[in-house]
């Protein structure tokens, strides 16, 4: 039997970091969780549509029993009718959001995720699990979460992959380092450079690590990369 919108919507908010962003798709809305049964409606988009579908949210979440802030709620004057740019100019205030917003789950701390060492997080593949798909198929989905450690207290927490990502821009998720490996996701004249040099240091990747074999993150799988060996002596993986 397929979930309700109840179940639903409990079910993602529970699974919600504190801080943790959720955009429902299309409703030109943008809540923030900011407690263990309390989630604020952070900015609403000035359209006749966003405002009747701030009325049904509140009526879902409230019927699950949690609590709907909207005291401060911006409303927010939509730039542009393109459905891409529009795209983008949500993510990016996501990203101002997680990286003005989130901090160090230790209470006692309190610094800025952003302040954490980014580019050293590490993936942690954690296997499989089954989920039901909304026309009721049970399908397999890998579970995956970055690692990061707090400068300040020391504190390891894993986040998901969407959040670390708004948290860590675009240059970060474009590297990935393997066991052996590091790999550089490269856009088309960079791709062009390396052909005509015929450097041998191009692949372009799969589900695993063309050279250890370990799984690949989702987002590093499908791009061409330049590799750099990480170790010296590693036999299989040799620069140009």
């Amino acid at each position: 039997m397929s979930n309700t919108p109840e179940d639903s919507a409990r079910d993602l908010l529970s699974r919600m970091r504190i801080g943790g962003i959720w955009e429902p798709e299309g409703l030109g809305l943008t809540y923030m969780r900011t407690g263990e049964t309390e989630i604020e409606l952070v900015t609403q988009d000035n359209t006749a549509f966003s405002a009747q579908a701030r009325i049904r949210m509140k009526v879902l979440i409230q019927g699950i029993d949690w609590t709907v802030k909207e005291e401060d709620t911006q409303i927010i004057e939509p730039k542009s009718e393109d459905p891409f740019t529009r795209h983008m100019e949500n993510t990016v205030r996501r990203q101002e959001m997680a990286q003005n917003n989130w901090r160090c789950p230790n209470q006692d701390c309190g610094c800025l995720m952003s302040a954490f060492v980014l580019e050293e997080g590490e993936w942690l593949f954690h296997g499989q699990s089954e989920y039901e798909s909304p026309n009721g198929d049970l399908e397999e989905v890998e579970q995956w979460a970055v690692s990061l450690t707090c400068p300040v207290c020391g504190t390891v927490t894993e986040m998901e992959p969407y959040d670390f990502g708004l948290l860590a821009g675009d240059e970060i998720m474009l590297s990935y380092q393997s066991s052996v490996a590091k790999f550089t996701a490269l856009e088309r004249p960079e791709i062009i450079e390396m052909m005509d040099s015929n450097s041998s240091n191009l692949v372009i990747t799969g589900t695993f690590c063309p050279f250890s074999g370990e799984i690949l993150p989702p987002h590093v799988r499908g791009a061409v990369v330049k590799f750099e060996p990480v170790k010296e002596d590693e036999g299989n993986v040799e620069e140009e």
